[in-house]
């Protein structure tokens, strides 16, 4: 057999000629053509352009606004979304407010980035960067990016004009209390403002009687009713006056009236219970008294520390009366205090104890401040203050003895056999110059009306916030600067030299930045922000002002 070997390799010698669209091999394995406008290889695509060439020659964002206008209301500093919505400058909200008023993004053009781009304060502009991207061809995608000018427009909410209209209100919420003080209005006032409760209140009208909140709509009105009836036991009617209507398209205008009348009982009153009523409340004792009015009074027995809970619709069912408040007071002095082992019938309670553990039943023997170098009278009384006295201190407390009681049955008053009801420790050098103040919600005033002082009964709001630290995280409570001593001191009291060492004082981590106080006027923003806006925002403003 002859060997076969194989034929040689024959190499053609003709050069192929490459033309303008035919297909190469890159070296990374793809194939690429080149750009009909450029000439650079590229991964073929339906136009056969390169990405250089589709973006100078194909535009994406000729159909996108490049100026918008931005409607705002110069009173309250709200935008119309719709509706008018709060927002803070360079915020999330403001910059979803602003994509929305933009025309020409949707399916086709899609938002991949926006960002703010800085603008003076007041230049009433702003600018966002905003990029964009569109499949102009099969897996042909081309991004571009656009700054649009938004041209702030100055406008009034429908809020801020019924609030410059006389008699432009929808509803109104008046709030009554029948006592002679007006200290749980001022303390109202400061739940309203720490929980922001008046954002939707056009005005507020201060009369002799109480406070009326005007509102535009009927339901703000309500709501605003029921965080009343949840801060202060109340009893609302409702009532509504027809203002206008038409017969032909059956349509009535009316205006509402929520009235709601407040509990007249306060902090440290002593009331009376009925015998009828004390059957229903487990037997309390004729005489009790109120050391607490949330969304419930809440009474305590001094002679047993017992407490009970009334609800407001317990209390509006079967009132009771009022034998002592406030201005019946009387200073008396500690001589001497021994505490009284309880004993209960089973087990202690552990709940509905009043004093959180402080206080403790006790014989108190006490002097009258008055009578002290007259005579040598001394009177002893069982109190639930005795945890928290030592001899020397001075209390404050009720003489029933030199208490006129009418219209009420004093059988049962007698045989309790009480004289004297300790209600609070009056502490010496009672004020010094405060290092906090409280905010105050704008009131409207007509011609012609007499003013109504209420700084007495706020001065009482501010002892009672020292003095309770369970009250005071109801409160926002604002640092202020050092106030002149003339200025501190109220009015008809004289400072001792003398100061007890454990007298309340705020801590400074529970106030507040925000308010600045000088010598002639407080400096303050509105904290209805315009009738209609809210209390962070006015805290802003203060902290800038």
């Amino acid at each position: 057999h002859r060997p076969v070997f194989p034929s040689p390799l024959r190499l053609s010698t003709t050069k192929m000629k490459r033309g303008h669209d035919d297909i190469m091999v890159s070296s990374a394995g793809l194939n690429t053509v080149l750009c009909c406008s450029c000439g650079v290889p590229m991964v073929p695509n339906q136009t056969m352009r390169c990405a250089q060439c589709l973006k100078a020659e194909v535009s994406i964002i000729e159909g996108i606004s490049r100026q918008v206008a931005l409607p705002r209301c110069r009173n309250c500093g709200r935008y119309n979304r719709p509706p008018w919505t709060k927002a803070e400058p360079e915020s999330r909200e403001l910059l979803g407010l602003c994509l929305k008023r933009v025309k020409g993004i949707g399916k086709d053009v899609r938002l991949v980035d926006a960002s703010f781009i800085w603008t003076e304060e007041h230049s009433m502009r702003i600018r966002v960067k905003i990029t964009v991207q569109k499949e102009v061809a099969a897996s042909s995608v081309l991004q571009q990016t656009m700054v649009v000018e938004f041209q702030v427009v100055n406008q009034q909410c429908e809020e801020c004009q019924k609030s410059f209209t006389p008699h432009g209100w929808n509803a109104i919420v008046q709030v009554r209390q029948k006592v002679p003080h007006r200290r749980t209005l001022c303390l109202l006032e400061q739940l309203i403002l720490k929980n922001d409760a008046h954002s939707k209140v056009i005005s507020l009208k201060q009369t002799p009687e109480g406070l009326d909140f005007h509102f535009g709509q009927r339901s703000h009105a309500q709501r605003f009713a029921d965080f009343i009836g949840n801060c202060v036991p109340q009893q609302a009617k409702n009532s509504k006056q027809l203002v206008s209507h038409d017969g032909s398209s059956n349509v009535y205008n009316y205006k509402y009236t929520i009235l709601c009348e407040l509990c007249p009982i306060c902090t440290d009153d002593v009331v009376y219970i009925p015998k009828n009523h004390s059957t229903h409340l487990s037997g309390c004792s004729p005489l009790m008294l109120c050391h607490k009015v949330s969304n419930a009074i809440r009474l305590v027995d001094p002679r047993t520390l017992r407490s009970w809970d009334v609800p407001p619709f317990v209390y509006f069912k079967r009132p009771f009366d009022i034998v002592c408040s406030r201005s019946h007071l009387t200073e008396f002095m500690v001589l001497n205090v021994d505490l009284v082992e309880q004993t209960y019938q089973g087990t202690a309670p552990k709940h509905h104890v009043a004093g959180k553990g402080k206080w403790a039943v006790g014989d108190v023997e006490l002097a009258r401040v008055s009578d002290l170098g007259v005579n040598d009278e001394r009177i002893i009384t069982r109190s639930h203050l005795a945890g928290i006295l030592r001899p020397g201190n001075h209390v404050l407390g009720y003489d029933l003895r030199c208490v006129n009681i009418s219209g009420i049955d004093s059988t049962a008053i007698d045989d309790q056999n009480l004289d004297i009801i300790l209600v609070k420790r009056q502490y010496k050098n009672k004020r010094k110059a405060r290092k906090w103040d409280l905010k105050r919600l704008d009131r409207q005033k007509d011609d012609g009306e007499q003013n109504v002082e209420d700084d007495e009964d706020l001065e009482q709001v501010k002892r009672d916030l020292e003095e309770d630290e369970e009250l005071r995280k109801g409160v926002n409570m604002y640092k202020v600067d050092d106030e002149p001593e003339g200025k501190a001191r109220v009015a008809g009291e004289e400072e001792d030299d003398e100061e007890d060492e454990d007298f309340p004082e705020v801590p400074l981590a529970e106030l507040l930045e925000g308010l600045v106080l000088r010598d002639d006027e407080k400096i303050a923003s509105n904290p209805f922000d315009g009738l209609a806006g809210d209390a962070a925002q006015s805290s802003t403003d203060m902290a800038t002002s």
